[in-house]
């Protein structure tokens, strides 16, 4: 890649460039995904920490997911934008919310995951590899 990939939230208050391309972009058609962008999935590209970089001041929200894993989901305290995640057994690794990428078209989705939860409504692009649930190396 031969151009930085930059995002942040609605409002700009925070801002974050990640330096290296993506390892994965995958969409989730996770339940708490869905809630938190409101819609059928949400769509994740994996990045290594020491690529990304931020400037402003996040929210954490932490939760225990299906795997029995943390997840550390952050967030911009002004306009509430979802940005990026941690988790355990991804150390190492940013997981950022493709969605709030400046270009989200500069990342193309590889996987699904979760596709055994997705609605009727938000078919799932059976031109991607599937898994019914979380890929088996991240559990």
């Amino acid at each position: 890649m031969s151009r930085k990939l930059t995002g942040g939230c609605l409002c700009e208050a925070v801002r974050y460039v990640c330096d290296a391309p993506p390892t994965v972009t995958v969409k989730c058609y996770c339940r708490d995904c869905r809630r938190i962008g409101g819609t059928g999935h949400a769509t994740h590209s994996v990045f290594a920490q020491e690529a990304f970089s931020l400037t402003g001041t996040v929210t954490e929200f932490e939760k225990t997911a299906d795997s029995g894993r943390t997840i550390n989901r952050r967030f911009c305290p002004i306009c509430g934008s979802a940005l990026y995640h941690t988790r355990d057994g991804m150390e190492g690794l940013v997981v950022v919310r493709a969605s709030s990428l400046d270009d989200p078209e500069s990342v193309t989705p590889e996987r699904a995951i979760y596709v055994s939860r997705a609605l009727s409504w938000d078919p799932v692009d059976q031109e991607l590899v599937c898994f019914e649930e979380m890929t088996p190396q991240a559990k």
